[in-house]
């Protein structure tokens, strides 16, 4: 049980996130993650932030980013940006997918 008057709000920068779990070889339970803070305290949003680029028919993340926005996150998602030397960067100002 939680104290009802504690408010949560989770954050998440999703390319850290996903390079973190990488690095130490386990896979994230985003449904998990929800119910593990919901548990805490009373929820008022979860965030998922993170780059995509817009010009591509198909991105390795778009199944993950539908999943989450169907699954009570709000996903909020920053273009991508090509520069000359053919990297791509984020781009300074951030939108939402809804």
């Amino acid at each position: 049980m939680f104290d009802e008057r504690e408010k949560i709000a989770l954050f998440i920068d999703g390319a850290n996130l996903y390079a973190t779990a990488k690095a130490l070889g386990f896979d994230i339970d985003y449904r998990r993650l929800l119910k593990e803070f919901s548990a805490k305290g009373y929820l008022l949003r979860a965030l998922y932030y993170t780059a995509l680029a817009e010009d591509q028919e198909y991105s390795s993340i778009r199944p993950l980013i539908d999943w989450l926005d169907y699954n009570g996150y709000k996903v909020v998602t920053k273009p991508t940006k090509e520069f000359g030397d053919g990297c791509r960067r984020i781009a300074p100002a951030g939108r939402s997918l809804h």
